[in-house]
């Protein structure tokens, strides 16, 4: 059976309901197209508020809440490549000024070793590294950065074991400035002082979160994976 219509002109229209009928499915799974991620979004972004703002209470880390914007300081960078060179030759040759936007567009795992690279510094440079491969497709979302305060204080046989690094350095004041603001950022926020901490600073250049030296690296892993997966930056 079929329908009929007139249009303007008074001529007559004939309509196949099946074809009607699949027309109007069609004009519905549009409709869902674009309704059903709106829903969903609104429901998570219901969650988060439920959850006082944060993508999750689950985190193994320290949120630094709120998030320290890092301000100005300039320090020298250098990156550890395949090619036999000691850090102070890969310094002299390569160094680069690196200031806070080297902190933007890319997530980053920021290590301040305290006094002399030992056991626990080495541990922490291997466990960051880890964690960055194990990231798989993400990993190239994610840089570690590290901070000498002295040219000596990592060893070249430890160094050369972390292709890719960014090692920073540069006068005491300045390595101090960057220090400086962290502590603060802590002191301020309720955090309890602590040695050889590692943490992360997001793609806009916000020390976010800090993890326990002593942290299992699978924990670090989890949250890590939690951040690359519901941001779409960096």
């Amino acid at each position: 059976m079929t329908n009929s219509t007139q249009n303007a002109s008074g001529d007559e229209i004939v309509i196949d309901p099946v074809q009607a009928k699949a027309a109007r499915r069609r004009l519905l799974l549009i409709v869902a197209c674009f309704a059903i991620p709106l829903l969903l979004a609104m429901i998570w972004l219901q969650v988060v508020r439920m959850q006082g703002g944060t993508f999750g209470t689950t985190t193994r880390g320290e949120l630094v809440h709120p998030a320290l914007p890092l301000k100005s300081f300039s320090l020298n960078q250098f990156i550890m490549k395949n090619d036999g060179k000691t850090a102070e030759e890969a310094y002299r040759e390569s160094a680069e000024p690196f200031t806070e936007e080297g902190f933007r567009k890319i997530w980053s795992v920021l290590y301040l070793p305290e006094g002399e690279c030992l056991e626990t510094c080495e541990k922490n440079l291997y466990h960051t590294r880890q964690v960055r491969l194990l990231l798989n497709s993400r990993m190239n979302r994610l840089q570690r950065v590290v901070v000498m305060q002295t040219p000596g204080q990592i060893s070249d046989i430890v160094l050369a074991a972390h292709l890719g690094l960014h090692v920073l350095t540069g006068k005491a004041q300045d390595i101090a400035k960057l220090r400086d603001q962290i502590k603060a950022a802590e002191a301020s926020r309720g955090l309890v002082p602590m040695r050889d901490a590692i943490y992360v600073v997001d793609p806009f250049g916000n020390l976010m979160m800090r993890f326990d030296p002593d942290m299992d690296p699978g924990k670090m892993l989890k949250d890590l994976k939690h951040l690359l997966k519901v941001s779409r930056i960096g």
